[in-house]
């Protein structure tokens, strides 16, 4: 068994591998500030994994790094390998700081390497939406970084005395009627133009051969209506985290 974790800003996600085929899936809620016992138990299935097995994370959350070790050693007697700019992934980082690039972005990348060859973006609809881009050359050039959806919502709420917080989902109509739907209308049209110039303008750069994979729960409102996309893949990261932890071996 492998165990893959991917520690996020907003959700901390699992899933485990068996013979290459995924198993085990569940995401809560990243903890504030300490990763408990309890919290790891109900995050993952204990009896899944045994001393032999392996486990690989990655995490954007810098905090709770050492806590989650620590929990995961004392729980299944397993040291992880957390994944940063240094590990072995089959990816030359060509970016001006790599030890600023985010494990996600890494394990994102080379799990688009798990579908296709390059050249190939990633794009990543969560607390950000994040497009990686991977060259013909096996090298990671960079991207683009924005507030996601949720982001960008909370933002409105919080600094538009008279904006209540909505939920968001696809609007009926570009042209909103009252003022959540007009935030809904601006928020998802926005996107949708957005995440469609861009996929164009990266081809231009990297070639019409490139492929383009998307993942991340929020991206399915806006994948049917872009043409370009190759495969939407919600457990990218994941096959990506398989990936790497296969080359250490």
């Amino acid at each position: 068994m492998l165990l893959t974790i991917d520690v996020g800003n907003t959700t901390t996600g699992v899933a485990i591998f068996n013979n290459g085929e995924i198993v085990f899936r569940n995401k809560l809620a990243t903890p504030g500030d300490e990763v408990t016992e309890k919290f790891l138990k109900s995050l993952i299935k204990r009896k899944l994994i045994g001393k032999d097995d392996g486990i690989i994370i990655s995490s954007v959350v810098p905090l709770v790094d050492n806590a989650l070790e620590a929990g995961i050693v004392e729980l299944f007697g397993i040291k992880p390998l957390f994944v940063d700019h240094r590990t072995e992934t089959g990816l030359k980082i060509c970016i001006d700081r790599p030890e600023e690039l985010g494990a996600d972005l890494i394990a994102g990348a080379v799990g688009g390497l798990h579908f296709f060859e390059p050249p190939l973006m990633v794009i990543d609809s969560g607390t950000a939406t994040t497009y990686g881009i991977v060259n013909k050359d096996y090298e990671y050039i960079g991207g683009a970084i924005l507030p996601g959806v949720e982001i960008s919502i909370r933002s409105l709420s919080n600094n538009a005395a008279k904006l209540n917080r909505i939920h968001f989902k696809k609007p009926a109509s570009i042209v909103g009627r009252n003022t959540e739907d007009c935030i809904r209308a601006g928020i998802f049209y926005s996107n949708l133009g957005g995440l469609d110039f861009m996929i164009k303008e990266y081809k231009k750069a990297l070639g019409k051969k490139t492929k383009v994979i998307v993942t991340g729960g929020l991206i399915r409102h806006f994948k049917d209506l872009i043409e370009g996309i190759d495969l939407y893949e919600p457990d990218l990261l994941y096959y990506g985290l398989k990936k790497i932890f296969e080359m250490q071996q």
